[in-house]
């Protein structure tokens, strides 16, 4: 991974063989992040994706292990109740034969490429357990 500042917000680059969600737990930590948001496209070549069912209150999940396009990525970065870095990250793969599979980003590993805008936010919110959906969701 490598990362450039910009006025906009910071380029991260995850490179081939890299997990996404473990590289943005690590540039967040050694930047001292603690709140923030963030999207990007790329090419991971497996993917662990996951759909949350509120009725079960729990994460279903499949892996694709096969060339794929990152359609999108978007999530964000917010302390949890221990004060863990929580990553919630949505994502979007089209499949070779075009089919699109999407949900909850588990882990994804690159295989090609990664390229991610990231925006630091200024605030000090952090995420709790909400009884009711059985979610960790943002405190105001």
């Amino acid at each position: 991974m490598e990362y450039k500042k910009t006025d906009q917000g910071i380029i991260i680059k995850i490179v081939k063989g890299e997990k996404v969600v473990e590289q943005l737990k690590n540039f967040c930590k050694k930047e001292g992040i603690k709140n923030g948001w963030f999207s990007g496209i790329g090419a991971p070549d497996w993917a662990e994706i996951a759909h949350y069912s509120v009725v079960d209150k729990k994460y279903s999940s499949f892996v694709l292990e096969e060339p794929l396009e990152m359609i999108s990525l978007i999530g964000n970065v917010f302390l949890g109740p221990e004060k863990e870095l929580i990553i919630h990250a949505h994502i979007s793969v089209g499949r070779p034969d075009g089919e699109m599979r999407g949900g909850h980003l588990v882990e994804a590993r690159i295989g090609g490429a990664c390229e991610i805008l990231f925006t630091p936010i200024q605030a000090s919110l952090t995420k709790k357990f909400d009884e009711e959906t059985g979610l960790k969701v943002l405190v105001f």
